[in-house]
């Protein structure tokens, strides 16, 4: 869903600068709901700060995890993260790449873990370098497919390898949770889209102050977290009225719960909640009963 904006400044740095499309719940989480009313540098600099390393956040990973009806997404959020493998008495720890694999690597006694679509290859390449023969070469890869799993076999004068068994790797969930001014930038830009031309106004200076420096210790006095029963594949914004001041409930993956409270602010709107189906990819908005 996208939402026309027709004012003309950044509803952050608020300058006149050209105004980008901006993902009110981040891309990389699977938000689809978006809107012009950001400028490119202030995109830029969440996109590089709190933003960057959001998806890696392990709250949310766990949380995703737990979803079947959603694969992809799941997928993406692994990509980059760190994994733990164990090849029997050598741990390994490596980010996965895009593949949803480690790669190329190397334990700690020096030898290199290949994943084996790639080993006929890396062999023919360093037996060649060392010169040997068409022959030598194609009898050594023979000898690795043929190599029994877990032992250390000798393909060529020279050459042992062992041919790892398929060895699962763990997240080690390492990451750093998620940072507060997301759920926070979350809920401030989407009472942009209630308001409109009122989130230029100086009661809202506080808190655009606050995403402006990033400043994460002032982002965790306005926002708290509960855990809801069980993990759905949706994303959600909730403006739930004013409770003495604006009061916003961020939810991703159905199970993290984000208050966000606007410090001295309040809202003239009707409570009103955003949903996102990521089974479905169909979004709403509605007036709760």
């Amino acid at each position: 869903m996208k939402v026309d904006w027709i004012h003309m400044h950044c509803i952050v740095c608020l300058n006149s600068d050209r105004l980008t499309d901006e993902h009110i719940i981040p891309k990389s989480l699977g938000g689809i709901l978006t809107c012009r009313f950001l400028c490119a540098t202030c995109n830029s600099n969440f996109g590089a700060g709190f933003e960057a390393n959001a998806r890696l956040a392990p709250e949310l990973r766990k949380a995703a995890a737990r979803l079947e009806t959603i694969p992809k997404l799941k997928g993406k959020l692994e990509h980059g993260a760190e994994y733990k493998a164990q090849f029997g008495d050598q741990s390994l720890e490596k980010n996965l790449g895009k593949d949803g694999h480690f790669g190329t690597a190397k334990l700690e006694d020096g030898s290199l873990i290949v994943p084996e679509s790639d080993v006929s290859k890396q062999l023919k390449s360093v037996l060649q370098k060392d010169g040997l023969t068409d022959p030598e070469i194609s009898d050594a890869v023979d000898k690795w497919e043929a190599a029994p799993p877990d032992e250390i076999v000798e393909i060529s004068d020279g050459y042992r390898i062992r041919k790892w068994q398929e060895h699962p790797a763990t997240p080690t969930y390492t990451e750093t949770p998620l940072s507060p001014l997301v759920p926070l930038k979350i809920a401030y830009e989407y009472a942009a889209l209630l308001v409109g031309g009122a989130i230029y106004c100086p009661e809202f200076q506080g808190l655009r102050q606050i995403l402006l420096d990033q400043n994460e210790d002032m982002a965790r006095q306005m926002v708290t977290y509960n855990w809801a029963k069980e993990p759905d594949a949706f994303h959600g914004i909730a403006f739930e009225d004013n409770h003495k001041v604006a009061q916003f409930q961020v939810r991703l993956f159905g199970l993290l719960a984000y208050t966000a409270r606007f410090n001295g602010v309040t809202i003239e709107h009707k409570p009103i909640v955003y949903t996102h189906r990521l089974d479905t990819g169909k979004d709403w908005g509605h007036v709760p009963d």
